[in-house]
């Protein structure tokens, strides 16, 4: 019976630390797309998979993006219901699909400029 190696294999730590960077580097570019894209941001197309546990039994759509002056919590978002979310809040695999949504609004909106 073969024994697998491990050893370049990272730490826990180590993956905790490198998810924990990503997620900081989401954050900050979602923050820049919003920022640029000021009031063309279409919060409607925004449609997140894994929400707070407190919002996953609702049926919400984003209303709203708002900017922070606050460095800790740079960007909130408000939901049909009334409620508001940080970005902290929201799964790696909602950041990631946030700043895809932002990135392709950012995209059509520099398009229509170029018209």
């Amino acid at each position: 019976m073969a024994t697998s190696d491990f050893s370049a294999l990272p730490t826990a730590d180590e993956l905790a630390s490198r998810l924990d960077d990503f997620r900081a580097t989401i954050k900050d570019a979602i923050v820049q797309v919003v920022t640029g894209l000021g009031e063309e941001a279409d919060a409607s197309d925004f449609d997140l998979r894994f929400l707070p546990l407190t919002l996953t039994e609702s049926d919400l759509e984003i209303t709203s993006l708002t900017l922070n002056d606050d460095d800790s919590d740079p960007l909130t978002l408000s939901f049909s219901d009334d409620s508001d979310v940080e970005l902290d809040e929201l799964s790696t695999d909602d950041l990631v699909s946030l700043y895809q949504v932002v990135r392709d609004s950012a995209a059509a909106t520099r398009d229509e400029y170029d018209d």
